[in-house]
């Protein structure tokens, strides 16, 4: 089983959009995946109380970290091939590290020095947790929430400070789409926007597959220790 853990101190970062797609771009593949839902307002669980939520996917909360060992084993239950985690974006959310070790940890945020100030804490708790654990946590941001069509100098100068503070990134961003934000009202996944008639589907649907691709590729050259 692997696993991929979302944390991010900045509410607003896209953190359970990008959770939400890669769960579901993974069940597409055919995997069994199980989310852990560790945000107090439960919008993961919302999404899945809604029609057509695949098979293949299930949702556990854990409203607090107490919570977290019984959804730990409750999604096990599911016998999942990847569990995908949606942290607080606290230390105290990210005690869970303890418990789960992830093969990777991602922190999304959208292109703003303040997000990327944030990133770089979230990025040194990581590596705190990591070396507690006795062994380095693998850990990546995700840009979010970009347009399509220009490359700001504000999104430039926001990698380049990550760069600095030895902060990888993810190769592929997510854009700016209102199909994502779509995913949380409509429920199910791109086929039931495509129905609903929601615009820009096709291009969403391009884009969270690349997203998945490099979420894989990451996890497959991460040595394992």
């Amino acid at each position: 089983m692997h696993s991929v853990a979302f944390i991010s101190p900045k509410g607003g970062a896209g953190k359970t959009t990008a959770a939400l797609l890669l769960a579901l771009g993974l069940a597409e593949r055919g995997q069994r995946v199980a989310m852990i839902d560790s945000d107090p307002n439960k919008p993961l669980v919302e999404w899945a109380r809604l029609p057509g939520r695949p098979d293949r996917l299930s949702v556990h909360p854990s409203p607090t970290l107490h919570d977290f060992v019984d959804a730990r084993r409750e999604a096990l239950r599911t016998h999942p091939d990847w569990m995908i985690l949606d942290t607080e974006g606290t230390e105290r959310g990210a005690m869970v590290f303890t418990a789960l070790r992830p093969d990777l940890v991602l922190t999304p945020l959208a292109g703003s020095q303040l997000e990327a100030t944030q990133a770089i804490k979230a990025a040194e708790m990581v590596r705190n947790f990591g070396q507690r654990g006795g062994r380095p946590l693998p850990h990546s941001c995700l840009l979010t929430r970009i347009p399509a069509a220009i490359r700001s100098r504000t999104l430039k100068a926001v990698v380049d400070r990550l760069r600095a503070h030895e902060v990888q990134i993810l190769p592929t961003a997510l854009l700016e789409k209102e199909a994502f934000r779509a995913l949380f009202s409509a429920g199910a996944g791109f086929d039931a926007l495509e129905a609903a008639g929601v615009g820009g589907v096709a291009a969403a649907r391009s884009n969270a597959q690349a997203y998945v691709d490099a979420v894989l590729e990451f996890v497959q050259q991460t040595p394992v220790s």
